[in-house]
């Protein structure tokens, strides 16, 4: 009797992440899309900081997460928002866009330096859990993240 209880408390522990995950709201993944685009414009702007290869590998996951964000999680969840109303979607869509310049310009301004810190890394990280990113996507990401690890080390 008592390995049925764990098994029903995991299936209730399973249910309930799987269900939390579902509900993240577009504007913590919105959040995550400017914290992604605000690192890879890091990236770009540390001209000698890094070596090319490295920033390939990491502008390579960073761009492709950043595109998953958008194509694949932010626009099917503003179309569902706005009953699939598309003008209306888009309408949103340039809102969030303003919203996020502003976010970067912010962070920007608080975190002038070019090197990558370890919290963004693991912010990033948080985001792809919400996310759940998968196949090449989850691939790429994983290595920009392994390789922004090791750059910051």
């Amino acid at each position: 009797m008592n390995i049925y209880k764990h098994i029903a408390l995991f299936v209730i522990f399973f249910f309930s992440m799987t269900n939390a995950m579902a509900k993240t709201s577009i504007n913590e993944i919105h959040s995550c899309l400017a914290l992604v685009d605000f690192v890879n414009s890091k990236l770009e702007s540390s001209e000698s900081t890094y070596s090319p290869e490295d920033k390939a590998i990491i502008h390579k996951g960073l761009f492709g997460y950043a595109r998953y964000l958008e194509n694949d999680v932010i626009d099917p969840k503003l179309l569902k928002l706005y009953g699939g109303n598309v003008a209306q979607a888009k309408l949103m869509k340039k809102l969030f866009n303003r919203q996020q310049s502003r976010f970067i310009e912010y962070l920007d301004e608080r975190h002038a330096e070019r090197k990558f810190a370890t919290d963004y890394v693991i912010a990033i990280k948080e985001c792809s859990v919400k996310t759940r990113s998968q196949g090449d996507v989850a691939l790429y990401l994983r290595q920009a993240l392994t390789t922004m690890e090791k750059l910051d080390s």
